[in-house]
């Protein structure tokens, strides 16, 4: 079983690996995150600040749309191609095609946040002669972010169009950067059902802000590297069910 789920995503990471589109975006990204070498000259205030938030600015964007652009062709671009066919026609269950692509996905974004976070570091560290280690803390809770919209991108990828699923799963990434806020209105609301309902919503969404550091390392509070670990405890509890849900859906899905 192990040996299948990895050869199918060294094969998914190889392809995605060699995806032009990928690498025009990372390109971008890198081009912008060296770009604020030269803004902060032009800026006013705490430079490496802007740097540091400018940078971590863009390796998340940049992170989200490569998120986006491989997780929903997980599935149709296996159909388009009937390489799918191919592989469940071998003794491979679905739910290991799916954890397989998924593992696949995140080993990509995991070399495209590892290259931008060290290219980040370094024009940090030649502008501000200090190197700032949160960056790499912060840069891991935005890999963390990008692995969960993976996962509800390949949720979405097994019962709906890519443009569907895109419009899904950016959906998704914006409500759950608020998430939090259902619980203040959970607190102040003077309806009971409108409470509970908050409550309800804010335990089913998916909660984004929990790999939000950015913040803490442009303003110098570098929180340890502690809490990664109750950040990957959310990462692996929540997202491990909804690629439960995914096997589901594809494991009835009819590819004939």
């Amino acid at each position: 079983m192990v040996n299948r789920i990895l050869s199918i995503a060294a094969n998914t990471f190889r392809e995605t690996v060699r995806n032009k589109i990928l690498y025009a975006i990372l390109a971008f990204a890198l081009l912008v995150i060296m770009l604020t070498y030269f803004l902060a000259d032009l800026s006013v205030g705490e430079l490496t600040r802007i740097i540091a938030d400018v940078g971590l600015a863009s390796i998340h964007i940049f992170g989200v749309i490569m998120a986006v652009f491989i997780g929903i062709t997980l599935v149709s671009q296996e159909v388009d191609r009937k390489t799918v066919y191919l592989i469940l026609s071998r003794p491979v269950p679905r739910w290991e095609f799916i954890i397989g692509k998924a593992f696949g996905l995140s080993l990509t974004l995991a070399l495209t946040t590892l290259v931008m976070s060290v290219t980040l570091f370094l024009v940090h560290a030649a502008y501000g002669r200090a190197p700032e280690t949160g960056i790499f803390i912060a840069s891991t809770g935005i890999y963390m972010e990008l692995v969960a919209l993976i996962c509800l991108a390949s949720l979405f990828s097994t019962f709906t169009t890519p443009v569907l699923s895109a419009i899904f799963t950016l959906s998704m990434f914006l409500i759950g950067h608020v998430t939090g806020e259902l619980l203040v209105f959970s607190e102040r609301a003077s309806s009971g059902i409108a409470r509970s309902i908050s409550r309800i919503l804010f335990y089913v969404l998916p909660n984004l802000e929990n790999f939000n550091w950015k913040n803490e390392v442009v303003y110098e509070k570098v929180r340890s590297a502690g809490v990664l670990w109750a950040a990957s405890g959310y990462l692996f509890c929540y997202f491990a069910g909804v690629l439960c849900v995914a096997c589901l859906l594809f494991s009835r899905k009819d590819l004939k």
